[in-house]
């Protein structure tokens, strides 16, 4: 496997193995998304397996600055982070890194005390159109969800 891309750039591999001329598996990509400001947040600058990755600014509670990158892969929790640590269990504030913008809250995490942060995929800012990400490091939300699979919890628990 390569360790760095045309430009240079780091290649971060996903824990997923990915099986090269085998048709029948399937990933879903995310190619691009958005803050509510119109700006993408896809960046080139950081690929995982080939793929650029989501590149957010990120604030802990104390007040620590630092950048993600998260897979755009659906549902793989790979991430790398730049001048912040993250910490288990912590919850963080999400940006976009262009405008500085807080990226809005879909809804509570249905699984611990975190939020689910809303990433458009259109620059429409649509929520219709979205997928969201959990704010809490280590939290099994702390991927990539399709807005309709967020209702779906939500209403299971509305329900029991």
């Amino acid at each position: 496997m390569k360790t760095f891309d045309k430009n240079g750039m780091l290649i971060i591999p996903t824990p997923k193995e990915v099986k090269k001329g085998c048709e029948s598996e399937e990933i879903l990509v995310i190619k691009e998304c958005y803050c509510q400001n119109g700006h993408q947040l896809i960046n080139k600058k950081v690929c995982f397996i080939d793929f650029p990755g989501i590149l957010l600014k990120a604030k802990n509670k104390n007040d620590n600055e630092g950048f993600i990158a998260l897979s755009p892969v659906y549902n793989c929790q790979f991430r790398v982070s730049i001048d912040i640590d993250l910490i288990k269990g912590e919850s963080l504030q999400l940006f976009c890194p262009e405008c500085g913008v807080e990226l809005p809250v879909y809804a509570d995490c249905t699984c611990c005390e975190g939020k689910l942060i809303t990433v458009f995929l259109d620059n429409t800012a649509n929520y219709n159109n979205c997928i969201t990400i959990g704010n809490t490091v280590g939290c099994k939300n702390s991927t990539i969800i399709a807005s309709k699979e967020i209702l779906d919890d939500i209403r299971h628990i509305i329900t029991r």
